[in-house]
């Protein structure tokens, strides 16, 4: 991957951002899974009037499906440019789920500069092995089929008034970024792309639902060995995407962070054996 050194900072940014709430006072970049595209974060940014929320869709992704994903680096560094471009101060805390957390993680590492707090979830910062690779790259023909994201939507449990939008944006997501998108991130972030985390003084909390696959809880260590003050916890009873699972929890959850930069007492510390 580039070094941040290598890349001008300041320049334009090609991809689509909303923005919400504008004369609030610290800004939010809300970062998006690999199946949806920026609106999966409307509610959460609606529901954070003292926050000024900044949701680009990712590069191949939604209205950026124009702005091909060429691979992780670069997208981190186009990123940390519409930060300083759009972020009240030049900084924003950021918000990543499954691909949005490797990407917030990748950003922080990166651009430790821009960055007000971390907040991350489902981030699979050592890919995937065996089976579920094999499972995820042979889905990837299946993309083109409606059925096929009725089904996920299904799967994700996501509430009958997003599924025609979730199908609509995977059907239009880039499948040439989709074919080097998605083996970069199963191949996990090199460990010497992720120790720029070793300089990053911004409080970051890493989360993983408890019902996801050990896959996502081994990744925790990837943050908390390289930051000494990073936090790992548990969201209670919740599968991978637990925003829309139970999208309270997960706003109670997001609105005690950015006020307090300490978890929730909801989430459950990662040794936590419940009976």
């Amino acid at each position: 991957m580039n070094s941040p050194a290598n890349h001008p900072v300041n320049q334009p940014v090609n991809l689509h951002l909303a923005e919400h709430h504008p004369d609030a006072d610290e800004s939010v970049l809300f970062l998006h899974g690999g199946n949806v595209a920026g609106w999966s974060w409307i509610e959460q940014a609606e529901a954070l009037p003292d926050h000024h929320s900044l949701i680009p869709d990712l590069p191949g992704f939604g209205a950026s499906a124009q702005h091909p994903w060429t691979d992780l680096s670069t997208t981190a560094d186009e990123l940390a440019d519409l930060v300083r471009e759009h972020a009240h101060g030049g900084r924003a805390h950021v918000v990543g789920l499954s691909l949005g957390g490797v990407v917030g993680v990748a950003l922080a590492a990166r651009h430790p500069d821009v960055v007000r707090s971390v907040f991350v979830t489902g981030a699979i910062l050592r890919g995937v092995r065996g089976i579920g690779r094999w499972a995820g790259l042979a889905q990837i023909p299946l993309w083109g089929s409606p059925g096929y994201w009725k089904l996920t939507a299904r799967a994700y449990n996501l509430p009958p008034d997003a599924v025609d939008m979730f199908v609509a944006t995977g059907l239009g997501i880039d499948r040439d970024s989709i074919r080097r998108m998605v083996p970069e991130i199963y191949d996990g972030v090199p460990a010497g792309d992720l120790d720029g985390l070793r300089s990053l003084a911004a409080p970051i909390l890493a989360i993983v639902g408890e019902k996801e696959s050990p896959t996502f809880r081994d990744a925790l260590d990837e943050v908390t060995s390289r930051v000494p003050h990073a936090v790992a916890r548990l969201a209670p009873g919740m599968h991978h995407v637990w925003s829309a699972e139970d999208p309270e929890l997960f706003h109670s959850t997001l609105a005690h962070w950015l006020a307090t930069g300490e978890p929730s007492p909801a989430l459950l510390s990662v040794g936590a054996v419940r009976t």
